[in-house]
C-alpha cells in the first residue's frame, strides 16, 4: 500500500498453502508449549515479568547489553521520572537520528531492557541511538498511566535529543502493545496544544503488530478458532485488557486516547508520519494491522503494509536466526523502511 492511493496487498499471502514448512514446523512447536504455558494472570503480572525475564515461558529470555546505558526522563508529576534504556550506535560515524522505542508485553509484562539486542542491530545499521521507554505497567498502573509516560517521553525527546544525543527525534515504533501506545504517542503530539510538538515532524512510525482497537476486530474470533493457542489466546487478551483499563464498558472501549482505530485521522491529513505495519498470518490481531494501515491510507497518510505467512504474534521477539519465526523477515523489512526514510525516499 502507498500514499498513491493503491491497495496492493496479494491475496495469496494469507493462503495456508504458501506458509513453508520451517514456519509450519515452528508454529505447531509453539502452539505445543502455548497450551501448556503458565498463564499471567495464573501467577500474577510481577512474578510472570521475572518468568519472562528468565527466559522461562515460550519467549526468549532477556539479553542484557553491557553498552547499554540507563537514564531517568523527567515525567508531569514533579516527584517521578520516567526510566529509559539507551542503546548507541558501536561506530564511529555521526549519529543520524534517534529512535524512541516502547515495548510489548499487553501493557502488563515487558520493561525498557526488554529488546537491547534488537535495539542495538537498530543502532548500528542505521547509526540511530535508540532509547527504550520504561512506561508504568498494569494492573499496578492501569489506563492512563502507561500512555502518559509515553507522551512525556516524545515531548522530551522532541525539545532534548539535537542537544543529548547530536540528532533529532526520527522515528517512534514497538511491538504489540507498544505499537499501540507508539501511535497513541503520535496521535498525541500531532493534537498538540503547543506548536513545537504538533508541527514536529517524524521521519517515520513502526508499527510491528499492534492492538488498535481494544474492542476485538473479526480476526481475534477467527484466528482463535483455526489456532486455539498461539503465544496468545482469547482468555490471555482479555486479562490484558482488564488489567489496563478495569471496569471498561463498549463506549470506553470505542474512545479514540484507547482505540487508536476510532481516531479522526482526516483531522490530521497531510501531517501523518510515513508508517510501517507488520503482522503475521497466524496472529490473532492481523486486523488491527489491515484496518489501521487502510485508516491510515485513508487519511492521507503514507503506508508500507508487509504481512509475513505464517508468522505467529510476537516473531520479532525471536531472535533473526530462529527458523521459521519470521523474524529474519520482520527484520529486514524494518531494515528497509529505516533506511528509505533515512535518506528521505
Amino acid at each position: 500500500m502507498s500514499s498513491t492511493g493503491s491497495f496492493c496487498l496479494e491475496r495469496q499471502i494469507f493462503d495456508p498453502t504458501v506458509v513453508s514448512d520451517a514456519s509450519r514446523a515452528f508454529t505447531d512447536r509453539l502452539q505445543v508449549q502455548s497450551r501448556t504455558a503458565t498463564r499471567w494472570y495464573d501467577v500474577g503480572a510481577a512474578e510472570y515479568r521475572q518468568l519472562r525475564a528468565n527466559g522461562t515461558t515460550i519467549l526468549p529470555g532477556t539479553i542484557y547489553l553491557p553498552d547499554a546505558t540507563d537514564i531517568s526522563i523527567p515525567s508531569r508529576d514533579r516527584d517521578r521520572s520516567i526510566p529509559c534504556r539507551i542503546l548507541r550506535p558501536q561506530t564511529e560515524a555521526v549519529v543520524d537520528g534517534v529512535l524512541m522505542h516502547v515495548h510489548g508485553g499487553g501493557w502488563c509484562l515487558g520493561d525498557e531492557k526488554s529488546q537491547d539486542t534488537l535495539l542495538q542491530d537498530v543502532a548500528n545499521a542505521h547509526n540511530l541511538v535508540c532509547i527504550s521507554v520504561g512506561y508504568r505497567l498494569a494492573p499496578e498502573f492501569p489506563f492512563p498511566s502507561g500512555p502518559q509516560d509515553c507522551f512525556d517521553v516524545a515531548e522530551w525527546l522532541v525539545d532534548h535529543a539535537q542537544q543529548r544525543f547530536g540528532a533529532p527525534l526520527c522515528f517512534v515504533g514497538g511491538e504489540s502493545a507498544g505499537a499501540h501506545l507508539s501511535l497513541l504517542a503520535v496521535l498525541y503530539m500531532l493534537q498538540h496544544g503547543i506548536g513545537r510538538y504538533s508541527e514536529f515532524r517524524l521521519k517515520g512510525l513502526l508499527l510491528h503488530y499492534g492492538c488498535f482497537s481494544l474492542r476485538w476486530l473479526p480476526s481475534v474470533y477467527e484466528v482463535s478458532r483455526r489456532v486455539p493457542s498461539l503465544v496468545l489466546d482469547l482468555r490471555i487478551l482479555s486479562a490484558f485488557r482488564d488489567a489496563f483499563v478495569p471496569g471498561w464498558t463498549d463506549a470506553t472501549l470505542d474512545k479514540a486516547e484507547l482505540s487508536p482505530l476510532y481516531a479522526e485521522l482526516d483531522r490530521l491529513r497531510g501531517k501523518l508520519p510515513p508508517t510501517l505495519f507488520t503482522c503475521g498470518t497466524e496472529d490473532y490481531l492481523l486486523d488491527d494491522t489491515l484496518f489501521m494501515s487502510t485508516r491510515w491510507l485513508v487519511a492521507g497518510g503514507e503506508v508500507t503494509v508487509k504481512i509475513i505467512p505464517g508468522a505467529p504474534h510476537g516473531f520479532m521477539s525471536f531472535p533473526r536466526d530462529t527458523e521459521g519465526s519470521g523474524s529474519a523477515e520482520g527484520r529486514d523489512i524494518m531494515d528497509s523502511f529505516l533506511a528509505a526514510r533515512m535518506h528521505g525516499s
